[in-house]
């Protein structure tokens, strides 16, 4: 069953300010009639009761219309191996896009759907893929790419653990191989089981590498280790670096101090990466390109998948990360009995939306908010999808970003699920899926 479900309503402001104002005016009525009944006893006149003032009617937010627009999926690329992932380099005017195989390689795509036969960076070598939910993940091109070639890779290593590295190259420009000793290792992240990787890395508009960890794995009923709600391990988090400095530390993170020495020290027990947290498996995440807001899909374990939001600004010294809380919550506004069965679930943020963990869906796809010019009818709406089953759904993020608690509408029941969304330079849509195949999403012809 799919639903739109919050653990806190969300009021739109002006159905808000049309309650206040219509108890306002029926306070007014009574008191007056009140008034009236002990003048008449008194035998003294009655003096005008003044009209209330009208009840505006709320307007409602020009909510998304799903009949207003058809889509399909128009086969791009083939004859890759398990890709997972794709994207552009962020260079304008791009000539080609790249797509992550979880075996170790990196496609260079040509624009016109056809695949390079030697890869961009091949390191094969270096991955683990013993598990389904392990190997090479994501790809993430420095803002200045097109002038320092500096790019990173989110992989599991020979160990199991999450590895982000540092490479250099050049826009669509194939290097091929490269030796275990190449790039440079900016995190390693022990894990004790090999699910719930998540996997996505990518470059916010503030310029910092957003990194989301999930929490680490294990049977179910899950985060066996309880590092959901512990302050001082990197997993279940998003980590925010800054790949500019030598120590990686971004001194505006919410938990990070400095020190009478000038070290950049931690708060509060919690790692100086720390962004957000309280996350499951946050798989597939990205930027609204216009409003820098950031969207995440967050794999559920038993009950839910989630679409978690954290609005651009709102993370600060002063407000903190967001708690998105798991292991203790799962999508709905009960506690989790193996989690914590006593917790009160208005101490977390709710996701924006949820959906029922029931076939023919198993597994949330993050997408991103459309902001491309070829199908203009989905100008602000997030599409998102599900590995198993293979909807396509959007969910109106500029009624969300005015308060408003939308549905999520079904625009598509496509043959196959999808791994991965990606976004072009133009931001047009592709989907990924596991069988060797890129889609470009398109208007059905009416």
């Amino acid at each position: 069953m799919i639903q739109s479900s919050s653990r806190r309503r969300l009021w739109p402001a002006a159905l808000l300010s049309a309650a206040l104002i219509l108890s306002s005016g029926l306070a007014a009525v009574t008191g007056a009639a009140e008034g009236k009944g002990e003048q008449a006893a008194a035998e003294q006149p009655a003096e005008p009761t003044p009209s209330p003032e009208p009840t505006p009617e709320p307007t409602p937010f020009p909510e998304f219309d799903p009949g207003t627009v058809a889509i399909r999926t128009s086969l791009f690329a083939e004859g890759l191996d398990e890709p997972v992932y794709i994207t552009d380099d962020g260079v304008p005017n791009a000539k080609c896009l790249y797509v992550v195989e979880r075996g170790g390689k990196v496609r260079i795509v040509r624009m016109g759907g056809v695949v390079q036969p030697r890869p961009f960076i091949d390191i094969s070598g270096r991955v683990l893929t013993d598990f389904p939910e392990q190997g090479l993940h994501s790809i993430a091109f420095h803002p200045g790419f097109a002038s320092n070639g500096r790019y990173f890779l989110h992989y599991n290593d020979k160990n199991g653990a999450a590895v982000i590295t540092e490479f250099k190259g050049a826009p669509c420009k194939a290097r091929g191989k490269v030796g275990k000793k190449a790039g440079a290792t900016l995190r390693t992240i022990d894990q004790d089981y090999p699910n719930n990787n998540a996997g996505w890395i990518g470059f916010g508009p503030d310029g910092k590498l957003y990194v989301p960890l999930g929490d680490g794995g294990g049977p179910p009923p899950g985060d066996p280790n309880g590092v959901g709600q512990t302050p001082s391990t990197r997993l279940s988090k998003v980590l925010r670096l800054d790949v500019d400095r030598r120590d990686l530390v971004a001194i505006d993170n919410p938990y990070v101090r400095k020190a009478k020495n000038g070290k950049l020290k931690s708060k509060d027990g919690f790692v100086r990466e720390t962004w957000a947290w309280g996350l499951q498996d946050p798989r597939r995440s990205s930027f609204d390109r216009e409003t820098g807001d950031f969207w995440m899909g967050d794999v559920g374990e038993d009950s839910h998948e989630e679409v978690n939001l954290v609005r651009a600004g709102s993370v600060t010294k002063k407000s903190g990360a967001p708690n998105f809380g798991w292991s203790h919550v799962e999508g709905e506004s009960s506690c989790r009995a193996a989690g914590a069965p006593d917790c009160d679930p208005d101490d977390y943020v709710p996701p924006v939306h949820s959906y029922d963990k029931a076939p023919p869906h198993r597994h949330i796809t993050g997408g991103y908010v459309y902001r491309g010019e070829d199908i203009r009818e989905l100008e602000g709406v997030y599409l998102f999808s599900d590995l198993r089953s293979g909807y396509i759904w959007g969910l109106d993020a500029e009624a969300i970003y005015e308060g408003f608690e939308v549905p999520a509408h079904v625009l598509l029941d496509a043959p196959q699920g999808f791994v991965s969304f990606g976004e072009d330079d133009a931001g047009e849509l592709y989907l990924v899926a596991l069988d060797g195949r890129i889609f470009r999403l398109v208007a059905e012809q009416r």
